[in-house]
Order: structure tokens, then sequence, then C-alpha cells
């Protein structure tokens, strides 16, 4: 039975062994960047540009936020985390509710007080993971106590964050493509 690589010469069709050697080199790494390309289409160089070298561009240099700015993140996140604790309030009632149904449910026979267990342990699990509001609550405190010298901090360790790891992915992308281009031109070269 052939592969999609020998479909053609299976079915008669006159191929080249350079054809073929480029057909097969898209199951190699270096062509991962044409995975989504139609299959006919050989193996070709990628340009050296990296989502990185954008990302960098867009970052720019800091730009200090207004007290503006500083005053509806806090208005924003305040309502934010406000909300995911009344949502997580009305979870915790309804998954609580649901445990105490199971508890007082009779399973009809011995076969089925398993199901029982395993009902409430599924609830008690999901409660516990689902419910959390400690995060939630110390972020508001975070947040009124937060100062506008403090948000710019905060943002200026984002700004650096993201700009060295854009920037070291940069060189890694950079490298990573000039290899896969040497495998590819190599490749060329040698048929």
């Amino acid at each position: 039975m052939p592969t999609g690589y020998t479909t053609d010469i299976y079915n008669g069709k006159e191929v080249t062994f350079k054809d073929f050697a480029l057909n097969c080199a898209r199951a190699f790494g270096a062509c991962v960047m044409q995975r989504d390309d139609p299959a006919d289409e050989k193996p070709k160089l990628q340009p050296v540009e990296s989502y990185h070298t954008k990302a960098l561009k867009k970052l720019g240099k800091f730009k200090k936020p207004s007290e503006i700015q500083f005053k509806a993140f806090i208005k924003k996140e305040l309502a934010s985390n406000k909300r995911i604790i009344k949502e997580k309030r009305a979870l915790e009632k309804a998954y609580s509710e649901m445990i105490e149904n199971a508890a007082k449910w009779t399973p009809p026979t011995t076969e089925h007080e398993a199901l029982k267990d395993f009902m409430i342990k599924q609830l008690v699990e999901s409660k516990q993971w689902d419910c959390g509001l400690d995060h939630y609550e110390n972020q508001l405190v975070s947040l009124s106590a937060m100062t506008y010298n403090d948000y710019i901090e905060k943002k200026r360790k984002e700004y650096t964050f993201n700009f060295k790891y854009h920037e070291e992915h940069l060189i890694k992308d950079i490298d990573l493509i000039k290899q896969r281009n040497k495998w590819i031109q190599d490749l060329q070269n040698s048929l």
C-alpha cells in the first residue's frame, strides 16, 4: 500500500529522484513551518524574521502610565475580582446543595453505593478546586492599597519581563530559522 510520499510512483506517475527527495523532506523538522502548505509544495527557505521582532517593535520604549490609566486599572480589577468572588460563592452554594442531596440519597441497591460515594467525591473535590476565594480576596486588599507609584513599578516590571522574553526568544528563533534554511539548502545542493 502506498504512502502519501509514494502514491505518485505507485500510480505510475513519472517522479524524479529530486522531486521524491524534496517531497519526503517535508516530513522533517526543517520544514515544520510548511506543515499547513499544500503537500505538493517543495521545501523552501523561510524568511529570517520572527514574531518576536514584531513584538519588540510593538513594545517600543517603556511609557509611564498616566494616573487616568491607573485609576481605570484599579476600577476594572476591583470589579473583576468582586464579580469572580460573587460567582465562586454562588458555585460553592450549588456544590454544597448537591453534596447535601447526594448525602441524603439512598441507593436502591448495594451495587449503587459506589455511585453515591463517587458522586460525593466528585462534588467535594470540585468544590475544593473551583471555589477558592483567597486569591481574589487578597487581590482586593492589594488593589485597594496600590498606589500610583506601585502601578508604575508593576508596569515597568511587566515591560522588562516581556522585553527580555522576546529578546531572548528572537535570538533563538533566528538561529533556528537559519539552521532550518541551511538544512534545506544543503539538501537542494546535494540533489
